[in-house]
């Protein structure tokens, strides 16, 4: 795996694309927390992240970009520009129990990432 670029090694993983858009978003968050629930994983740390909530194995196609801080995941299609956000429970990370938050990911996190 190419660890010199993480999102590569995230795609490697996952066999996902990453789109360029969200590449740069996550990139400038950079581990932020933006308003009061939305903690975003650093690119650093998407790889490792992902391969201990098995996002993978549970969610196939989909992209785990952080989390609540109260058990639930904030989940995305990596390859779709915009994306649309969903939580879905760590201990239930199946399509059918994921709970839309916002129709795209950019906008949600401009208006304060409310839940």
């Amino acid at each position: 795996m190419n660890h010199e670029d993480p999102f590569r090694a995230v795609e490697e993983w996952s066999g996902c694309a990453i789109s360029s858009p969200l590449r740069a978003l996550l990139s400038s968050l950079n581990g932020a927390t933006v308003g009061d629930l939305a903690h975003f994983y650093a690119p650093a740390d998407l790889l490792e992240r992902n391969e201990t909530y098995e996002t993978r194995t549970y969610c196939p196609g989909w992209l785990t970009i952080g989390d609540d801080g109260g058990g639930s995941a904030i989940v995305v299609a990596p390859d779709q520009w915009p994306t649309a956000v969903y939580l879905v429970g760590h201990g239930s990370m199946s399509r059918a129990d994921f709970v839309a938050v916002a129709e795209a990911l950019h906008e949600w996190v401009a208006s304060g990432c409310e839940l």
